[in-house]
């Protein structure tokens, strides 16, 4: 018996535990590739493509890439950026000072003989002090409308995403499509019947069919991220949501305080309410005082000698424009203000109408559901009895596939209508 020494038996532990280890994230890795086709009630297979790199992305993974890379969406963090950095720093005082030098004066050509030009030197300063409200109404028009221009930004990125989430369903209804004919195919081939070749081509022409269009829906996501040599995003989930039981109350309450439309109606009337206090604020004079040194330095005429002179002037200039005669520009601003509170009181009438149409649109879905649910569930059983069973379990398998996809899609929109901006999950 050969006796092992205590550091070759810590490797030999050591290596049976890695296997292990391996072992281990071997099955975990192939239970995740397997969980969404399982949870759909069978194993379909994996979707492949011959002819295009595609990577699988979830969808809380695409919308962060969507926020970050969107051109649109940097279009609008820009002008956020922009107008926080103008709203910083508008509280300054417009000094406007004016520096003048002024020399002279010089004659061309002498009154009368002997006459002597002392050519003296004035130099004077003037600034500007505004009228009275003006600064503190241009900072708070400045700050009203770097909160108009986030929530702008919000209000577009909240669309965008809306829009994503719809894209990203459709390409993974089409891919749920495609696996579910492959998954006939391959049953296909454990049948006996005269009639397989057509079967078989037929499902292969609208499995081709499928691929195009899982193409053209992951196009549109790459598009709306900005990116054109990256692979085309795959997405990932079966689509299989649990109904609720929702109430339109709750949901118009909820909008009420969330919805990103609101919000930026809200920052649009603050913005011209500021605006028009900035217009008010805009007539009241402003007051340039200054003053003026003059030194006349010495000099001899008609034979009288002058030593040099110094003096100071003190100056005080009101500008007095037509702001005081003309109200044209306060009426505009008013009127804007009013025309904003109508624009909300017709969001808030525009959001109630959205929610109980998409509430009555989420019942014939949720209906639809349950139906498809039902005729699959019994379709299931006869996947292995011929030929005709497994077209029906695959007619029934489609239908479930597009009931899901149209509860999905109307749940996820009535949720984002009533303010709720979670990133659903697709399961």
């Amino acid at each position: 018996m050969i006796l092992q020494s205590p550091a070759s038996l810590l490797k030999i532990d050591m290596k049976a535990r890695y296997a292990k280890l391996r072992l281990v994230i071997g099955w975990a890795f192939v239970f995740t590739c397997l969980l969404p086709h399982l949870s759909h009630g069978q194993t379909t297979p994996p979707f492949k493509s011959s002819d295009t790199n595609y990577q699988a992305i979830p969808l809380s993974t695409y919308l962060t890439e969507l926020n970050e890379k969107n051109h649109s969406l940097k279009v609008k963090k820009l002008n956020s950026d922009s107008a926080t950095s103008i709203a910083k720093q508008a509280g300054m005082p417009n000094l406007s000072p004016v520096v003048t030098y002024a020399r002279g004066s010089i004659y061309t050509q002498a009154p009368y003989a002997g006459y002597t030009n002392p050519s003296s030197n004035t130099l004077g300063a003037t600034v500007t002090i505004e009228g009275w409200g003006k600064r503190s109404a241009r900072e708070a028009y400045a700050q009203a409308e770097a909160n108009r221009q986030l929530s702008e930004m919000v209000v577009e990125a909240r669309s965008l995403e809306t829009q994503a989430i719809f894209n990203y369903i459709d390409a993974l209804r089409t891919k749920l499509l495609w696996q579910s004919y492959q998954f006939a195919l391959d049953k296909l081939g454990t049948i006996k019947s005269s009639s397989i070749t057509a079967q078989k081509a037929e499902l292969q022409a609208a499995q081709k069919v499928l691929a195009n269009d899982l193409k053209y829906y992951s196009y549109g996501l790459l598009g709306l991220i900005g990116a054109q040599d990256h692979q085309l995003p795959l997405p990932l989930g079966t689509l299989k949501i649990e109904p609720q039981n929702l109430k339109v109350e709750e949901l118009v309450e909820s909008a009420q305080n969330n919805r990103a439309e609101l919000i930026s109606n809200k920052a649009l009337i603050e913005s011209a309410n500021a605006n028009l206090e900035l217009v008010k604020a805009g007539k009241n004079p402003d007051f340039l005082p200054g003053i003026y040194y003059n030194e006349t330095p010495p000099y001899t005429s008609s034979g009288v000698g002058y030593g040099t002179q110094k003096s100071f002037s003190l100056l005080l200039s009101i500008p007095l424009g037509n702001a005081m005669l003309n109200n044209s520009d306060l009426i505009t601003a008013s009127n804007s203000v009013t025309e904003q509170e109508v624009n909300l009181i017709a969001v808030k009438s525009k959001i109630v109408t959205e929610i109980n149409q998409t509430y009555l649109q989420y019942q014939s879905a949720r209906e639809r559901l349950e139906t498809s649910t039902n005729v699959y569930n019994q379709a299931k059983s006869l996947q292995n009895s011929g030929l005709q069973g497994l077209l029906r379990f695959r007619d029934a398998e489609y239908e479930l596939i597009d009931a899901r996809t149209v509860h999905a899609k109307t749940l996820i929109l009535l949720q984002r209508l009533s303010g709720n901006f979670e990133v659903p999950n697709l399961h």
